[in-house]
């Protein structure tokens, strides 16, 4: 299976928000407690499908600008892709910031944000799914 991966960044105040959108139209489950204390510890947040365990969101709380990432299968990935420019269009527009209308399939490219965070945390992915009770 083919997997798809996009991802967008956005100032605090945006996070809880984009979260549970992107948690509703991926038919994730989103725990506003386990969020609210990963958000409150420079944490990751993360919620992953039960059926299929490359269907996942990762929330990375690393400073004042949050990012999400979501990792689909083909049969979704251009709902999730649209649903995520909506969402960076609408931010930027708020903020008054130039807009970015192309967010692409960065699964397995030098842009992976999923291996940036594993890198740069020093974890894995099945490290931060247990760190989140999945």
């Amino acid at each position: 299976m083919k997997c798809y991966q996009y991802g967008i960044a956005f100032l605090d105040e945006y996070t809880t928000a984009v979260t549970r959108i992107v948690s509703r139209c991926m038919n994730l489950p989103f725990d506003r407690q386990r969020y609210e204390k990963k958000r409150g510890s420079i944490d990751v947040y993360a919620a992953r499908s039960e059926e299929d365990p490359n269907h996942f969101l990762i929330v990375d709380f690393p400073c004042e600008i949050h990012s999400i990432t979501v990792r689909c299968s083909e049969s979704v990935h251009k709902d999730i892709q649209s649903l995520m420019i909506r969402l960076d269009k609408l931010i930027r527009e708020k903020e008054q910031e130039p807009l970015h209308y192309k967010i692409e399939n960065e699964y397995g490219t030098e842009n992976d944000s999923v291996q940036e965070l594993l890198v740069r945390t020093k974890r894995s992915l099945e490290d931060i799914f247990k760190s989140n009770g999945l």
